[in-house]
């Protein structure tokens, strides 16, 4: 209680409340309420009564004017319309609806909105609105994922495979089929046979129509009249007519048949080689046919015979010291296959091995070694002498060696990324004629494994060592389009080879 209010004041009556006193009661005081807050009126409604007259709802000219306004029925054009898209079921249905449904009730009782986020119809509701209505829920039953081992999967790629062939097979069929069938129309079946020759062609294009017009057919033999309907003189002519129709039809399915079986035999299919002979095939391999290089000149007319290659009859001339003998029992490369190819150090580097005595320094060095025709080696040696870690690092790198996959035998295939540490390497293949654009180090190795047109970079650290080693896993990892291919059980082809005979210009 509030100091300032007296306790008089507080248990008195209100003059407002109970105007007339009563006997025995406490005396009548002006008094005020305890809530501070202000008395509440009585409130009005915020929406103006409107009543049925104002809504012309007595009133039955506007109640019928505004019913042909809002809910017209039905004239005699839009049945008519309506008849070309509803089936007489639903005809009746839909007038079935119509008789059922009062508009005087939709107007005194329903409520039609005009305002602007009303809804765009009243009774179609063939189309769904994201605004208002509520996609249904689909049950969805998870399917628990199954994975294929290696002969699981190859049964079932083979299969597939063999459904295509079956399918090409059928097809072939059934054109060698309509061609007989148009062989006897024009002999002697032109009365037996009810297609045209159009429709022939057309089923000769699309053989799957064929199945569709068997099916027709069959339904349609149901409602013909039977053999012992006929008079007798016109059965024999019948008969006579069909034991001739299919005669010629045998003669000219055996002549298609034969036709099918002599372009099996002339067809061949074009011999595309493996990834390990496009390795080693080399320039004269397979892929010269339809490369953008230029052919090999090869032995110049005239000159064939005037220079010969002097042949040892050992390897021992070579190698006297018996440097190469154990190397050439590793590899089974003889001495003048190992000086062929192409070696170089490319990376040296001095470092030191703190012990108690102090440091004892050596040399690093690593190697790569190639054919020049798609073979790379890597070897890295140590040793205290240059000459020794040099020989060593040679020797690692030709032991070393693994095939190269290089498109056209000048580049590589797409772009292709590695990282050793923090050094990441990019390669990019280049169309021909680009050259090699690269640093001396990733260059080296290019020419070494044999390609010529490429491009790379080097956008974080540039350690040398590191460098080779990430261009080297680069080439080694490059994406095989075969294998992809295989694994989504489609066909590769290149267009380049295929259409434009690998001209490039």
């Amino acid at each position: 209680m509030s100091v300032a209010r007296s306790t008089r004041s507080l248990f008195g009556r209100r003059l407002a409340s109970s105007p007339s006193p009563r006997k025995g009661s406490c005396p009548l005081i002006q008094s005020r309420p305890l809530q501070s807050s202000a008395p509440r009126s009585a409130r009005r409604s915020r929406f103006r009564n409107v009543t049925a007259e104002k809504l012309g709802l007595t009133d039955p000219a506007r109640l019928e004017a505004y019913r042909q306004q809002k809910f017209p029925e039905y004239t005699e054009e839009e049945l008519e319309a309506l008849a070309k898209t509803y089936t007489p079921e639903q005809m009746e249905a839909i007038r079935a609806g119509e008789a059922a449904v009062n508009p005087d009730d939709m107007i005194i009782q329903g409520r039609l909105r005009e305002d602007m986020h009303r809804l765009d119809y009243v009774e179609d509701f063939s189309k769904m609105d994201p605004r208002f209505d509520v996609k249904p829920e689909s049950r969805v039953i998870p399917e628990e994922v199954r994975w294929l081992n290696d002969s699981d999967w190859l049964d079932e790629y083979g299969s597939k495979l063999l459904g295509l062939s079956l399918d090409r097979e059928e097809a072939k069929l059934q054109q060698a089929t309509i061609r007989a069938l148009k062989r006897v129309k024009e002999s002697k079946g032109d009365e037996m046979v009810d297609l045209t020759m159009e429709e022939l062609d057309d089923l000769e294009a699309n053989p799957k129509k064929l199945e569709k017009l068997l099916e027709v057919s069959s339904s349609s033999t149901r409602s013909r009249p039977k053999k012992s309907d006929l008079p007798p003189r016109e059965d024999d002519k019948f008969q006579e007519k069909l034991d001739g129709l299919r005669q010629a039809w045998r003669t000219a399915m055996e002549k298609e048949l034969d036709e099918l079986d002599r372009q099996d035999d002339i067809e061949q299919k074009p011999e595309v080689p493996s990834s390990r002979s496009r390795m080693e095939a080399g320039t004269s391999g397979l892929l010269r046919k339809t490369s953008a290089e230029a052919p090999a000149l090869g032995k110049i007319p005239g000159v064939a015979g005037l220079y010969k290659t002097l042949v040892k009859a050992s390897d021992d001339a070579d190698d006297e010291s018996g440097a190469f003998e154990e190397f050439k029992r590793i590899t089974g490369m003889t001495v003048q296959q190992i000086e062929s190819l192409y070696c170089k150090c490319i990376v040296r580097r001095f470092v030191a091995n703190q012990t108690r005595l102090g440091k004892i320094r050596s040399i690093s060095v690593m190697a790569i070694a190639g054919n020049g025709d798609g073979w790379l080696g890597l070897g890295i040696a140590k040793s205290t002498e240059m000459g020794l870690a040099n020989d060593t690092a040679r020797m690692l790198a030709i032991r070393n060696m693994k095939p190269i996959r290089r498109y056209e035998n000048r580049t590589i295939f797409g772009k292709v990324k590695a990282k050793v540490s923090g050094t990441v390497v990019e390669l990019f293949n280049k169309p021909p004629g680009w050259g090699i654009r690269c640093p001396h180090r990733i260059f080296e190795i290019c020419r070494a494994v044999g390609i010529h047109d490429l491009a790379a970079r080097i956008p974080r650290s540039k350690s040398p060592m590191n460098s080779v080693k990430a261009t080297v896993h680069a080439l080694m990892n490059q994406p095989d389009p075969d294998l992809i291919a295989l694994g989504r059980g489609k066909k590769m082809v290149d267009v380049r080879k295929v259409y434009y005979g690998g001209s490039v210009h």
